[in-house]
């Protein structure tokens, strides 16, 4: 397995075209959119009618969760890599602000010969002195076939509005619908859910709640020390600005082992690797 720091390293320039081609000749080894609008968070913009400011902030808190949805390993995005990683499991994760759990979301990747079908699972319920003020449930399904989305399709109940998104390839097209209106999106749009080598090189990406494009820039921060499960590891820190913004940090073995998001009350949210 080509180690994902010397990979990354090796990817091209945003600017350049032809990054997905080259990106997958790399992992070879060849040389070579409702409430408000989408600011830090994909599900839930602010100032929606009714919102107190403890339902914006969780919103926005909420928002960010999704928007690391299946946080997985993030390895060679090719048909070649593809056939054997990632491997067939789960990875689960806690939320976390100021010391309190707020939520867990979890990934599952499950192989029948060439297809990869990775499944996202968010469970939240917030409290406020012991009494639930906000709950939310999301569910998705990606599946791949030699490195290309065939399909994708998500459910969410969000504090009792759903959200429905179902998108397939048609026609060398992203077609399908959120809550019955039409989408029609590029084959090349990938889900905001990081698994891939090539999200980091990304400056639009599916937004897994409303299937919109969101715009996003992303800077390599380089190598730092790290402390997950009580252990101090080395992890690589990309740090992601625009329409989705966080801080997030990949493991040696390309997973990630935690992601840093500032709540608009300044307050720090922690997403980690149990």
């Amino acid at each position: 397995m080509v180690p994902v720091a010397a990979l990354r390293a090796k990817l091209p320039d945003l600017t350049e075209a032809g990054n997905r081609t080259n990106i997958l000749r790399i992992a070879r080894g060849i040389p070579s959119e409702g409430r408000g609008g989408a600011a830090a968070a994909f599900i839930l913009g602010s100032g929606r009618m009714g919102e107190t400011p403890v339902m914006r902030y969780f919103a926005t808190v909420l928002g960010f969760i999704l928007a690391v949805l299946a946080v997985a390993p993030a390895t060679a995005s090719n048909d070649l890599a593809l056939a054997t990683f990632p491997p067939a499991g789960r990875l689960d994760y806690t939320v976390v602000r100021e010391g309190d759990d707020i939520g867990t979301q979890s990934v599952e990747f499950i192989r029948s010969g060439d297809r990869l079908t990775v499944r996202t699972h968010v469970n939240i319920v917030v409290t406020v002195l012991g009494i639930p003020v906000f709950r939310f449930t999301h569910e998705a399904e990606e599946q791949w076939q030699h490195g290309q989305l065939t399909a994708f399709r998500s459910k969410s109940n969000d504090d009792g509005e759903p959200r429905d998104v179902a998108l397939r390839l048609e026609g060398g097209r992203l077609r399908g619908t959120y809550n019955g209106r039409t989408l029609d999106l590029p084959a090349s749009l990938i889900p905001a859910s990081l698994w891939r080598p090539d999200t980091i090189q990304q400056s639009v990406l599916l937004d897994p709640i409303k299937g919109r494009d969101r715009q996003v820039t992303i800077a390599d921060k380089g190598v730092e020390n790290v402390k997950i499960r009580g252990q101090v590891i080395e992890a690589h820190h990309y740090a992601m600005t625009g329409q989705i913004v966080r801080d997030i940090w990949y493991g040696p073995d390309g997973q990630i082992v935690q992601v840093h998001f500032p709540a608009k009350d300044g307050s720090q949210i922690q997403v980690v690797l149990r």
